[in-house]
């Protein structure tokens, strides 16, 4: 009776932080990047106008993603002809996102108490970068309806005693990730990852049979590039001192508060040495010695919140570098669990790197990876405790309140 309370609670906490995505759609919120939704939303428009009335019409004009989303948003459009109708839509489907990553968490969490789950999922209500993309009718909120879509029948597939056939599920999870990367195509770097599981867990045969389906599934993309190579153009950048310590630091904003609170609030003991910990504290403070030297990035133009509150608070890069050096020590703790940690782990840092870096790259597709895809103890020792979660919103909550006060006043715009 107990836990049938505590979920109608979080049932509760879902509709009300839905809710507050509709106050924000009515004051045309935009509290991740101070106008660049809005900017993105009027920028691309004429391109689903032209695709209202033609299908073949090439997006680099408007746009350097993959044109999925702006096909299915000029569809809507025929049917809605009024663009503050289709923003208003899309939001009212975005809310679907938080219950999609409930459902990937009791696949991923069988034996977790679902008001726990239910509690973190609506979490993501919270991330500017997530109700943002939902009032604009971003591409953003897209690739990650497809992307949850994938994780179901991946997370169902990796929970089947026998992994060596062929079944629905895999193919299921092929096609909504083809989706997510035509929409946008960094989640090709999910692909990868998804490609060296197969090779893992198929037989030969089977592993074989799959590549030539993904290959199949690719021909769209080849013409798409064909006659519009510079979708190619991911802006990559080979200074990746610049990028190892940009998107360590912006990692870092999601692992603290999991791993600061499981650490120092849990009576749980966690496998880990004092003198691995040693370790791996000297080796993060050591690469970000090395690189601080060669960092040269611009503030305005991205860098994740810690790099701009570091400028905003003490006019210099020492914050940020604090940052990365606890982003790369917690890294370094996920990727030692298991192999399969570390190839996600280098994927997103590598796969990543490019002239401009941005918070809203890796949120809220981050925090899903984390709980979704990350093997580790600590997840399931961070989720058997709700106080744990409602002081994530706590801290995600100060998160969206700086984010909110920038929106207004456009600190980062007129300060940095």
């Amino acid at each position: 009776m107990k836990n049938d309370k505590n979920f109608y609670y979080s049932k509760i906490i879902y509709v009300l932080l839905s809710l507050t995505l509709f106050i924000g759609f009515f004051f045309n919120e935009d509290s991740s990047g101070s106008g660049g939704f809005i900017d993105d939303f009027n920028n691309t428009w004429p391109y689903v106008e032209l695709l209202r009335e033609t299908f073949f019409v090439l997006p680099s004009k408007w746009v350097l993603h993959t044109p999925l989303h702006f096909i299915l948003l000029s569809k809507i459009y025929i049917l809605i002809e009024n663009k503050y109708f289709i923003r208003l839509f899309y939001c009212l489907f975005s809310i679907s996102i938080p219950f999609l990553f409930y459902l990937c968490l009791k696949i991923n969490f069988p034996k977790q108490n679902k008001n726990n789950l239910l509690t973190l999922a609506s979490l993501t209500f919270i991330f500017p970068s997530f109700r943002s993309g939902a009032i604009w009718a971003n591409d953003h909120i897209t690739a990650l309806f497809f992307f949850l879509l994938f994780l179901i029948y991946f997370l169902k597939w990796i929970k089947q005693a026998n992994f060596k056939e062929l079944n629905i599920n895999i193919y299921l999870q092929l096609i909504f990730l083809a989706l997510a990367v035509y929409t946008r195509q960094y989640y090709a770097l999910i692909y990868i990852y998804c490609m060296y599981v197969y090779f893992k867990k198929l037989d030969f045969s089977n592993f074989i049979k799959l590549s030539f389906v993904v290959f199949i599934f690719s021909i769209p993309g080849f013409i798409l590039i064909y006659y519009d190579p510079i979708l190619l153009n991911l802006n990559f950048d080979t200074k990746l001192h610049n990028t190892i310590l940009l998107n360590s630091s912006i990692l870092s904003l999601y692992l603290i508060p999991i791993y600061f609170v499981t650490f120092f609030f849990n009576k749980e003991k966690l496998e880990t040495t004092k003198k691995q910990q040693y370790l791996f504290i000297l080796i993060s403070v050591t690469i970000v010695l090395i690189f601080s030297n060669l960092f040269n990035y611009n503030p305005k133009i991205g860098g994740g919140y810690f790099l701009k509150l570091s400028y905003l608070l003490m006019n210099n890069e020492i914050l940020f570098f604090i940052t990365s050096i606890i982003g790369i020590f917690l890294l370094i703790n996920i990727a030692k669990d298991n192999i399969d940690n570390t190839i996600i782990i280098l994927l997103l840092i590598f796969g990543l790197s490019a002239r401009l870096i941005f918070q809203k790259y890796f949120e809220p597709m981050f925090f899903f990876i984390l709980f979704l895809m990350i093997k580790s103890d600590i997840l399931k020792i961070y989720l058997n405790n709700i106080k744990n979660i409602y002081f994530l919103y706590i801290y995600y909550g100060i998160y969206f309140i700086t984010a909110i006060i920038n929106n207004i006043y456009k600190i980062t715009k007129t300060v940095l």
